[in-house]
């Protein structure tokens, strides 16, 4: 019995010790955790923590703190890199056994992150090596602290593939090309072209020469002398001075006859049409810090472009494109080595469709002129001319003016900056087929009516107080629709308004539209009924139908509303590019019985009535003159305006509204109706 017991006490003495023994055994530290720790650091981009905690003594020996925290916040911030993502591609199984006498490993990674210049990913292996505790005296073989931690070697080909100590990382910009404005035939309105870019080598010129450099690129002294005297000039290199079109051949060859003048291509924004499609293409310039504040989110810089006016701002964003970058390593021997690579995509062509060969036609009759045409396709609604006149010349922007430039342009008392296709105006009589429109179409206007007239002057009754409508023409005395189109009669189309309501009559406008944005791509002044909205009065109803009262319209709206007229009462949505469907904005404007009235009724105003001028032989123009009177009160003198809107029936896809600033000297309409004769005739 006694041996027995004595076996079994043996025995749980044993398993008691054994199982001491388990508990007492150290637990090692395991290499993968510091790898997850570090990748987890690295992430976050917490350098500061990693360099501090786990690289290795030898590897902050050699890379200072500067070398390794610094330098990665500056590069990520300055390559933008973001969607970092760091893997183990391969994982050991690491037993206790194996931790025991672990000193060193590798762990593989793959690296991945986008930067300015497109996707970096390249594999890396992690050296990690078990910090050694000299005072520890295990009982192992090889005598490690179970608790000393991991640490990690580094070097910089951690930040980018190839890159080792002493390189420099580097990125340059691949500039895109901004894109192309083109007319419907492909005729290029605003491209990048070659531009000679006049010059000074310091070392070489003598300062005696400088009023004579002055004099022939029309600049003063002073700007050439602060040209010289900006921070980067150095006595040998060429100076740039002035800019100009290759069309100033002989003013180059006159400036580089002078010693250290010199000359180079540069490639810059140019305009081959100028001052014919200025205000349509606008120009470019160099953004300003308050745009830069604006754009800075969408990629610019201080150095860049960007559209000023017209086409060039309106489709910044399509014409810019986007810059390439490339991302490369400068090694100490000066070569390079190419990390990441983003191509350029270059602005995209803005097909209009304008014809140039109409356009610059126009301008060259109008360009004396002050004022705004457009002309129309009435079936597709696409606009094929628009301009302001005068006009400017939008390279003298890019390439900077010349003093005598500059002086003509401000000085000018036409303003030639102003867009005036861009504005709204009073139509005056052109407005009377639109009145009629909304006569017919409200179901209030009898055509074959008459109006009893008597006198030049008519007021519907005497809440009126001194105030009357007043016509030109007063042979007629029972006035029906032809005879007030064709003679142009502001009573008979005040008497319609007035017997419609302004309800019914602002009704008509609105459904023709006015009081909203035109569905046109590029921005105009809104059409008005009124400032307010409203017609404030009976008086101001009764103006309004005859084209004065507070009515205004844009260019492009009334060449619209005519073209419906063409189109037998379908006014198509007017169109300046080619990517635009053709489709109808206003159905039915009118029936087309009723539109084949007022379109007989517009060519007798040719034949017979107020524009008998442009009666052309081999022709069959049919139109509308007006004149607005712009004036604070009905007793001065004030301004006027001549319009003419017309198309030829017997070609009719091509409508010419044309309104003319200051004919109060120059006969009126009369004298808007000559120059559109100017413009037939040609055709």
């Amino acid at each position: 019995m006694y041996g027995v017991k004595k076996v079994l006490f043996v025995i749980i003495g044993l398993i008691f010790i054994a199982a001491c023994s388990k508990d007492d055994q150290p637990e090692y530290t395991n290499p993968y955790d510091t790898v997850n720790q570090y990748i987890d650091l690295w992430q976050k981009q917490d350098f500061e923590t990693i360099y501090e905690d786990l690289l290795l003594q030898r590897t902050k020996a050699e890379y200072k703190h500067e070398d390794y925290v610094e330098r990665y916040q500056n590069l990520y911030e300055t390559l933008e890199i973001n969607n970092l993502s760091i893997e183990v591609l391969e994982e050991q199984e690491l037993t206790e056994e194996d931790l025991e006498t672990l000193q060193s490993t590798n762990v593989p990674i793959n690296i991945s992150f986008d930067t300015i210049a497109g996707k970096v990913e390249y594999e890396k292996d992690l050296h990690l090596e078990k910090l050694v505790d000299e005072e520890y005296a295990g009982e192992s073989d090889v005598d490690l602290n179970p608790e000393s931690p991991w640490q990690v070697e580094w070097d910089p080909s951690f930040i980018l593939p190839e890159m080792e100590k002493g390189d420099e990382v580097r990125y340059s910009t691949v500039p895109a090309t901004r894109g192309d404005i083109v007319d419907r035939n492909g005729e290029l309105l605003a491209t990048q072209g070659e531009v000679y870019e006049i010059g000074i080598v310091p070392e070489n010129f003598n300062d005696g020469d400088l009023s004579k450099l002055a004099n022939i690129l029309d600049v003063s002294e002073d700007y050439i002398t602060d040209k010289l005297n900006q921070d980067w000039v150095e006595s040998h290199l060429l100076v740039p001075i002035k800019k100009l079109s290759l069309d100033d051949e002989d003013l180059m060859s006159r400036a580089i006859a002078i010693d250290g003048v010199g000359s180079d291509y540069t490639v810059e924004r140019v305009y081959p049409y100028g001052e014919a499609a200025a205000h349509l293409t606008g120009y470019v310039g160099a953004i300003t810090r308050e745009e830069l504040e604006e754009y800075e989110e969408q990629g610019y810089s201080s150095q860049d472009i960007i559209g000023k006016r017209g086409l060039e701002e309106l489709y910044e964003e399509e014409l810019r494109g986007e810059d390439g970058v490339e991302l490369y390593i400068q090694k100490s021997d000066g070569s390079t080595r190419t990390v990441a690579k983003k191509d350029p995509v270059n602005g995209e062509t803005i097909e209009l469709t304008i014809d140039m060969n109409i356009q610059t036609e126009l301008y060259e009759t109008l360009k004396d002129e002050a004022g705004t045409a457009v002309t129309m396709n009435p079936e597709t609604g696409e606009v094929t001319s628009m301009i302001s006149f005068p006009a400017f010349d939008p390279n003298h922007y890019v390439l900077g003016f010349k003093q005598s430039d500059y002086e003509a342009l401000s000085e000018n008392e036409l303003e030639p900056t102003l867009n005036r296709f861009a504005s709204a105006y009073s139509p005056g009589s052109t407005i009377k087929p639109i009145s009629a429109l909304v006569g017919l179409s409200q179901g209030e206007l009898d055509p074959n009516e008459t109006k009893e007239i008597n006198g030049k002057q008519w007021q519907k009754d005497d809440s009126w107080g001194n105030y009357s409508v007043t016509r030109v023409y007063d042979q007629d005395t029972q006035v029906d629709l032809e005879s007030a189109i064709k003679n142009s009669d502001n009573i008979y189309f005040a008497m319609l308004a007035t017997e419609m309501g302004a309800d019914s009559f602002k009704e008509g406008l609105t459904q023709l539209g006015f009081s909203e944005e035109l569905p046109f791509e590029y921005p105009l002044v809104d059409s008005q009924i009124s400032n307010s909205g409203d017609f404030e009065s009976e008086v101001q109803l009764a103006d309004s139908a005859y084209g004065q009262g507070q009515v205004l319209m844009n260019i492009v709206h009334l060449a619209s509303l005519y073209s419906g007229i063409v189109n037998d009462g379908t006014v198509m949505k007017p169109l300046l590019t080619q990517s635009e469907e053709s489709s109808v904005w206003i159905d039915q404007a009118v029936n087309p019985d009723d539109a084949q009235l007022i379109q007989d009724l517009l060519r007798k105003v040719v034949s017979e009535g107020t524009a008998q001028d442009i009666d052309l032989p081999d022709h069959e123009i049919a139109g509308k003159t007006g004149t607005a009177e712009l004036k604070s009160s009905r007793d001065e003198e004030g301004v006027e305006n001549g319009v003419f809107v017309s198309y030829d029936q017997k070609k009719p896809d091509f409508l010419l509204a044309l309104m003319v600033e200051g004919v109060e000297d120059e006969g009126g309409s009369g004298h808007v109706v000559e120059l559109a004769k100017q413009i037939y005739d040609n055709r």
